[in-house]
């Protein structure tokens, strides 16, 4: 498969996927769930559920959050150098604006890899319910025209190396 026909097949994917966004209120349903994935979402919540754990350093809430932060700094500087444009489309101004590049998805990436964290950590049926998260946010994210379907698996694979390196440092105790 040649480099054209990959985008191709990208492109045509992604836009048959945004046609199950056509009414107001799949549209409002699938922005609820893009933006539960959003930083100013997201540390908040890590923060309260730390202060939860009376600040523990122990605190499954610091993989977690460290796994977070990684995700953060390895998608930016992979989005960076790729510098991959967003797929044109009226949703998500703040994104378009703040970051205008789409390759690899942060929001797939902080996800996967928040995930795997709470598997390690042997929450598995919550990290059941976060690998649904996950998926629904990834697909929610191509649906509403912000990203392209490789962008997100591209997330997915960057947060999966992320979130695995987190559960080795984790399954030996080197760091947590």
């Amino acid at each position: 498969m040649s480099l054209r026909s990959f985008k191709r097949f990208d492109n045509i994917t992604s836009l048959r996927l945004q046609e199950f966004a056509r009414g107001p209120a799949s549209r409002k349903i699938l922005a609820v769930i893009a933006h539960s994935a959003d930083s100013v979402v997201l540390f908040p919540c890590l923060f309260a559920l730390w202060w939860w754990h009376d600040f523990s350093w122990q605190s499954i809430v610091v993989p977690v959050a460290v796994g977070f932060v990684l995700s953060i700094l390895v998608t930016s500087a992979v989005k960076f150098i790729v510098r991959r444009r967003r797929p044109k489309g009226e949703w998500g101004a703040f994104y378009r604006k703040t970051d205008p590049h789409s390759f690899p998805s942060g929001h797939a990436s902080r996800t996967i890899a928040i995930t795997l964290v709470v598997m390690a950590g042997g929450w598995s049926l919550f990290g059941v319910a976060l690998l649904l998260w996950s998926l629904l946010v990834g697909l929610s994210r191509v649906i509403l025209g912000v990203h392209y379907l490789y962008d997100v698996m591209a997330g997915y694979l960057l947060g999966l190396g992320i979130g695995a390196g987190m559960w080795l440092l984790m399954a030996f105790d080197i760091l947590f």
